[in-house]
């Protein structure tokens, strides 16, 4: 958010908001404030149901490259600058996680909801107001992918993104001509010209800019008529602390020490005063409070005043050090910080990690829970029993996914290995639980050789007749065998490779064969399930899919929702209701325009009462998969209540995996088992797994096909395949660009995850990794996905998993 209201009120009474023609800066690089030019993107994303059908807003491409293709009609060079890693405790880990604007937002997705299934006007409205926000890490995420797949250059500061654009003002540093963003940004020090906004659309495109030195001069000339301040200059540093006690909001926080008063009247008392502290520590308060109470605000004010002086910033030259370090070198100064960093930074990372993380490989969270020794789990999208419990049961894998990183970085700062243990933050717990320290993990190294991985990608070629891709499939066929105790990796294939055999070796996938007496490695019942499905282009999905059996996360129940306020706990825990049963269907979260299928009533009772199963459980699997939808228009279709549930909770354990790739990337660099030169690691991001978490439409398409009978009510009208399909696709889910594909998509990847359930489900040494009830109603499910698909797509000739199992509709007319 901008200054308080008065600094913008001086501007404009000054006039010292100025425009030029936007042709002026024609042939320039700009470094823009992200966050603040996702505020203007995010109103051209009109997508009402994407804030309940997960993953990516369809049109936010299209949107992004609209705004992008400006720039280049501009002659702008954009290089959009995103924040890092927080503020050591802005706020507190209770405020974090009982976030009052979270748990604001989930009410109005339930009372949408509510509305969505009774059929009432305006639910359209109300998803719309729960959509994703512009601080959501996913849709930053998404940004920072569809940037770098736009070829536009972006950098993630390694803390503030505006102490980072300040930097590029530094004569030494300038690798910029301007930078944009909020008025804030005045307050750093080298900024001297801002520019505020861009008028693409006026009759002449223009842009908005202030100058620190016509504001100063403004403030001056206010002081004459003040004989004790006309030989007074104002510093640099006054000139922050009159922004700061002007009062800030948002990423940087200081309280108004001035109700109502011109921005030149803060900047008069400042100047008489000399500094701040001694105006704040003046202010008038009762006997008992007033002297403990100012110098608590006084302490704040320094330390804001530190954090934007001495933030840490990325060198030209690699190198993450305090801003005022940056500014003096040259100058034989060397200015004291006056607290110490680790206090409002936490401690200090790397180079090479702060430089993963400037090029969106990898994510904030993981190196939070390093540097600030906590995980924080927030609210999600939908709080329901099943995610809680999967929280709880990949707790020990998210535990060591951090420890492998701080295992790397206490062999260089001790600090790391002293600390208390690990806390764990989470919305619905008034206190932290403690973490447990999880037991060392050595990972394999592995026998890798450019020249082979090449000779196997010729001979193993895709179904486009492309070298076989770089993935989890490729890795556990053809080296699971090659474990071994050192290794150089020394290039982007070896290492792409040696990434997947390694996370796959912390889940499980393989025997240490160097750390046993066996010979060589081998796979376990996980691998060897990956290995029996043999589709390729299902390999991520797969792993995905085993990881959910593993953690007993795929169900075929309903979810039990929860409410989010731990505080009112206990006034709410529905659980959604079977609408099969006695006619009595929950129209909360079942819409009344239901319809029974009527094949439903030819099935024996035990199947009858299975059939809810059924449709849950393939919905599920299938909305694991994405699909090909247009990026043109907001999806407008069916949305689905128990989809966005699962959904969240694949999102969470999806999350998990792609930290878990992308530390092994990182300590690959740390312990330096790579000889590829790190700017090369720019390749890796988008060639690594799980990049990218799907929507539900996938499974909302199945899930409209198995709960509706053939006909879709209309059997004079829909009498044959062709007619069904050109209905599904043309007039139910128009945002799909060809829904015959995905059908059988989603069927070939039923059949893989029908591969990985038999293989699962020899295993009978307990705990087993598939449910019971998973094992009694995937059969069920299988045929009844089989009879409901082949009304609409050509499956050829079926084989019933039950054998006296008869088709009572008999074959479908073509």
């Amino acid at each position: 958010m901008p200054l308080d209201t008065c600094f913008s009120k001086f501007l404009e009474e000054k006039s010292l908001i100025r425009s030029r023609p936007l042709d002026s800066l024609r042939g320039t690089k700009v470094a823009i404030d992200a966050h603040n030019w996702m505020k203007v993107l995010t109103p051209k994303i009109n997508e009402p149901f994407q804030a309940v059908m997960g993953g990516v807003p369809l049109t936010m491409g299209r949107a992004i490259k609209t705004e992008l293709e400006r720039f280049k009609k501009a002659g702008i060079t954009p290089v959009f600058v995103f924040n890092g890693l927080p503020m050591i405790l802005t706020q507190t880990p209770q405020q974090l996680v009982q976030n009052h604007f979270l748990i604001e937002i989930y009410e109005k997705r339930e009372a949408a909801w509510h509305a969505h299934h009774e059929n009432k006007a305006g639910c359209k409205q109300l998803f719309e107001q729960t959509g994703s926000t512009i601080t959501s890490s996913e849709f930053q995420h998404n940004l920072i992918r569809i940037l770098r797949e736009n070829k536009v250059e972006f950098l993630k500061a390694p803390y503030m993104a505006w102490a980072q654009m300040a930097h590029y003002c530094q004569p030494k540093e300038r690798c910029v001509h301007q930078i944009q963003g909020p008025n804030e940004l005045i307050m750093f020090e080298h900024v001297e010209v801002l520019i505020l906004d861009f008028h693409f659309d006026a009759p002449t495109p223009e842009f908005e800019y202030i100058v620190k030195s016509e504001i100063k001069h403004a403030l001056m000339q206010d002081a004459e008529a003040d004989p004790t301040l006309s030989n007074q200059k104002l510093t640099d540093l006054q000139f922050l602390d009159c922004c700061l006690l002007s009062g800030l909001k948002g990423q940087i926080k200081h309280p108004r020490h001035f109700a109502h008063v011109q921005f030149v009247k803060i900047a008069q008392t400042l100047r008489k005063f000399g500094h701040a502290c001694n105006f704040i520590l003046s202010k008038p308060g009762t006997t008992r409070d007033k002297d403990q109470g100012n110098m608590l605000l006084a302490k704040n004010h320094l330390r804001i005043r530190a954090v934007i002086r001495h933030s840490l910033v990325f060198t030209l030259d690699g190198q993450c050090q305090p801003m005022t370090a940056t500014r003096h070198k040259d100058e034989g100064k060397n200015e004291r910080v006056p607290c110490n960093l680790s206090d409002l930074w936490g401690l200090r990372l790397p180079n090479i990690l702060y430089f993963f993380l400037s090029i969106g490989a990898i994510q904030t969270q993981v190196l939070i829970n390093v540097v600030q020794n906590q995980m924080i789990e927030t609210i999600p999208q939908m709080d329901t029993e099943d995610y809680r419990m999967l929280l709880h049961r990949i707790l020990p894998l998210r535990t060591q996914i951090a420890h492998q990183l701080i295992t790397q970085l206490s062999a260089k700062d001790e600090r790391y290995h002293k600390r208390e243990a690990m806390a764990c933050w989470r919305w619905y717990m008034k206190n932290p639980c403690s973490v447990a320290q999880p037991p060392a993990i050595v990972l394999d190294e592995w026998q890798l050789e450019h020249h082979q991985i090449a000779k196997l990608q010729k001979e193993h070629k895709d179904q486009d007749g492309a070298p076989a891709a770089l993935d989890f499939l490729f890795v556990v066929t053809h080296f699971h065998k090659n474990a071994t105790k050192v290794h150089q990796y020394r290039s982007v294939e070896e290492v792409i490779c040696a990434i997947h055999l390694k996370a796959l070796d912390l889940l499980g996938y393989f025997t240490h064969a160097t750390q046993s007496e066996d010979p060589q490695s081998g796979l376990s019942m996980f691998s060897d399930a990956l290995m029996k499905t043999n589709a390729p282009e299902f390999s991520e999905y797969s792993v995905l899919l085993v990881e959910l059996f593993r953690t007993k996360a795929l169900t075929c129940s309903h979810f039990k929702f929860m409410n989010p306020d731990f505080q009112n706990a206990a006034d709410v825990a529905e659980k959604s209701r079977d609408p099969w049963e006695s006619g009595d269907r929950d129209t909360q979260h079942f819409p009344e325009e239901l319809r029974l299928p009527a094949l439903y009533a030819t099935l024996d009772r035990s199947m009858q009462q299975n059939y809810e199963k059924c449709c849950l459980l393939v919905s599920r699997i299938w909305s694991l998969l994405p699909m090909a939808l247009s990026q043109d228009e907001a999806w407008y279709s069916d949305v689905s209540k128990d989809l966005l549930a699962f959904n969240t909770v694949v999102r969470a354990l999806h999350k998990t995996l792609r930290n878990l790739i992308e530390v092994i990337a990182a300590v690959l660099f740390l312990e330096k088992k790579t000889e590829i030169d790190p700017y090369h690691y720019n390749e890796l991001p988008q060639q690594l797994p799980f990049g990218q978490e799907s929507n539900t439409a996938m499974g909302v398409v199945i899930d409209y096909i198995m709960r509706n009978d053939e006909h879709f009510g209309e059997p004079q009208l829909y009498y044959n395949r062709a007619e069904r399909l050109k209905y599904l696709a043309n007039e139910k889910f128009m945002s799909c660009k060809d829904l015959e594909a995905d059908l059988y998509k989603g069927f070939r990847f039923w059949c893989t995850a029908k591969t990985i359930w038999e293989e699962l489900r020899k295993e009978r040494v307990p705990p087993s990794a598939i449910l019971p009830e998973i094992d009694e109603i995937f059969p069920h499910a299988d045929d009844m996905l089989r009879v409901k698909l082949h009304r609409v797509i050509d499956l050829g000739d079926q084989k019933w998993a039950h054998e006296d199992y008869v088709d009572p509709e008999g074959p479908p007319a073509v």
